[in-house]
């Protein structure tokens, strides 16, 4: 990469590290003291504690970072002051990989919108996953729109090490990644009129299972606490458990086993007492369960909830996308000024992104291999995503794969047709 793109979008890393500096709160809150606890059990040479007690909330690929940090007992200042150098690099990231699908002016005005989308700015003061899995995300972008080159092999390798580590910090691109591999196969095997180039079939396989072989080391861990195949964590019947409600008044929403998940912010009666009335019953019976076996008696009783109320679970499924782009809504919890703020660039992100897939179905076969992999993934991400409970923040994760796939469907569909007529504006 030049320099001059690095320099190009300086500007940024200095927003961020302001954004750090104004956000941090030299104090452990929410998710941070998990992630801080699970780094010290790196250091002391375990992950989980032992059967039955385990703790698989999330995957270790966050905590390896936090280990040299916490092993000479760093500031926590310092760690989250990385969320700007992350954040950085996720827009320098986006652009190398847009400059060579669309033409300089769109590929500028894409990563000026990524580096401007403020709603990913919300955990940079914190300890927390989502700067550290922008980076991820968008390096493996990077690699991934790198394997057309004519040696391909160091960037199937080097992408399928990134994506496969993407999934040891969020889980979720685990199952994406079996799903991705799947389908893959599926292309190669039936050799179907989709398959324009075998050879990059073979090697998008390669960066799947290169992907899966990196967890292949941590699913055998959580096999041998848990006995379960393809066990990335012990967290999703907790999300399936309240994405199933099937009470009115209530979205599908996460909450945890006291119903306080909400009751953070003083200014805002806690409604945990609401939550109680319906849900009380069921955490009794789960809590006296050994941890082991918590995970799958929330998805029991989730489960059951979505035999006997499919329309109210699709309608949390509603919910949850609205959520997903918009924060709300939540049960029983008033409305924030901060809910409007997501509006204007989520909305703008929504309309293009359903532009984008309309444009690539009339004009599948038009749109390059690679880009229609990614456009997969983003969708089984969305789509996975969307049956447990979500929020903004498992949005924008992935919001850079998107913006990636929407410019260059617009370029080729549209910008690239205008741009014959020799406009001024787009030449």
């Amino acid at each position: 990469m030049k320099l001059s793109v690095f320099v190009r979008y300086l500007p940024f890393f200095f927003l961020y590290v302001l954004m750090v500096l104004l956000l941090h709160d030299d104090a452990f809150s929410g998710d941070e003291e998990r992630y801080y606890q699970f780094a010290q059990n790196l250091t002391n040479g375990f992950y989980s504690p032992s059967p039955p007690d385990i703790n698989l909330w999330n995957g270790p690929g966050y905590p390896f970072f936090l280990v040299p940090f916490v092993y000479l007992g760093a500031p926590l200042i310092l760690i989250t002051l990385f969320n700007a150098i992350f954040q950085y690099l996720s827009v320098v990231l986006l652009y190398q990989s847009l400059k060579d699908y669309v033409f300089h002016k769109l590929a500028t005005a894409i990563t000026i919108f990524w580096g401007c989308y403020y709603i990913s700015f919300q955990e940079l003061g914190s300890m927390l996953t989502e700067s550290f899995s922008l980076f991820i995300v968008t390096l493996f972008l990077y690699l991934f729109t790198q394997v057309k080159a004519e040696r391909p092999l160091k960037f199937v390798i080097a992408s399928g090490i990134v994506l496969g580590y993407l999934a040891l910090t969020k889980i979720i691109f685990g199952y994406v990644i079996l799903v991705m591999l799947a389908l893959s196969l599926l292309q190669f095997s039936f050799k179907s009129k989709l398959q324009s180039k075998p050879i990059i079939t073979r090697n998008f396989i390669g960066i799947f299972a290169i992907a899966l072989l990196m967890n292949i080391p941590y699913l055998v861990y959580t096999y041998s606490l848990t006995g379960k195949l393809l066990y990335w964590g012990n967290s999703g019947g907790s999300s399936l458990y309240w994405m199933s409600t099937p009470y009115e008044n209530e979205y599908g929403d996460w909450n945890n086993s006291t119903f306080t998940a909400n009751c953070h912010n003083p200014n805002i009666p806690c409604n945990a007492y609401l939550l109680a009335k319906n849900h009380q019953k069921d955490m009794d019976y789960i809590l006296s369960l050994p941890k082991i076996e918590q995970d799958d008696a929330y998805k029991d009783i989730a489960m059951q909830n979505i035999r006997t109320h499919p329309q109210k679970y699709l309608q949390n499924i509603t919910s949850n996308v609205s959520r997903l782009f918009f924060g709300i809504p939540i049960s029983y919890y008033p409305q924030q000024f901060s809910t409007v703020l997501r509006f204007p660039p989520n909305i703008l992100l929504l309309s293009v992104m359903v532009l984008s897939l309309g444009l690539w179905l009339l004009y599948f076969n038009s749109i390059p291999i690679e880009v229609r992999y990614l456009i997969f993934l983003s969708l089984i991400y969305l789509g996975g995503t969307s049956l447990l409970s979500a929020y903004p923040r498992m949005l924008y994760v992935i919001v850079p794969i998107i913006l990636f796939w929407c410019g260059c469907i617009l370029d080729k569909c549209v910008i690239s047709p205008l741009k014959s007529t020799q406009s001024p504006i787009l030449q």
